[in-house]
């Protein structure tokens, strides 16, 4: 770098690695090892048993879409279950039945981030080591379910009831000020810009000449 500038090991290090995987991904090598493995007939995920090209779905049953509104579809790829196969071009790209999976690219993002596929419902990603997820745990226990949203509605409710409250409070206050262009929220009518009002309702009428002209308009 000949501008001077300073750069972090660790960044560069990043995008070196995420270069290397990109040009391994997009080469002819990986895209055989694919085709040979994952692309064949009869290939599943190991994790979700989808299949290439399958319809995914909800928990609900309902077809899942792209941003683009698109059908989400099954992509099948290689996953590397262990990191040291990330250090060399032909440790990546060499089969090898004992250390890859074919697996599904959204079950792959999940791995690379220590998460597995709920075995119940195959559609939320869990720890790696617990049940089920949390949705499937709340079905198999309806009781739990039923609590929880109960709670939910108290706490709804109470929100309403505060919120109801502070309106109330806020209308007293208009009612109590003397400035008739004083209004809800403590905004000023005669702002241009909506300001809020500089003056408690007890100086109003001795401070603010704009209300002091009004109310003698009015008399």
């Amino acid at each position: 770098m000949t501008d001077g500038s300073v750069s972090c090991p660790a960044a560069r290090q990043v995008l070196t690695h995420r270069g290397n995987l990109k040009k391994w991904q997009t080469g002819p090598r990986f895209k055989q090892m694919k085709a040979e493995h994952a692309l064949i007939p009869g290939a599943v995920c190991a994790h979700c048993g989808r299949k290439h090209g399958e319809q995914r779905y909800d928990r609900q049953g309902n077809p899942k879409l792209t941003a683009s509104g698109k059908p989400s579809l099954t992509s099948l790829t290689i996953n590397h279950l262990y990191e040291y196969l990330y250090l060399d071009e032909d440790l990546y790209l060499t089969w090898d039945p004992a250390t890859m999976e074919v697996c599904c690219s959204v079950c792959n993002g999940w791995y690379n981030k220590g998460k597995v596929v709920c075995p119940v419902c195959k559609c939320n990603p869990i720890r790696d080591g617990d049940l089920m997820c949390s949705a499937c745990y709340l079905d198999a226990h309806p009781e739990l379910r039923k609590v929880m949203e109960e709670k939910k509605a108290a706490r709804e409710e109470s929100h309403r009831l505060w919120k109801k409250g502070q309106a109330e409070k806020r209308r007293r206050e208009k009612v109590k000020h003397p400035c008739t262009s004083h209004r809800i929220g403590g905004i000023c009518g005669l702002s241009a810009i909506g300001s809020r009002c500089q003056y408690s309702r007890t100086k109003a009428l001795m401070q603010c000449g704009q209300a002091i002209a009004k109310k003698g308009a009015r008399a």
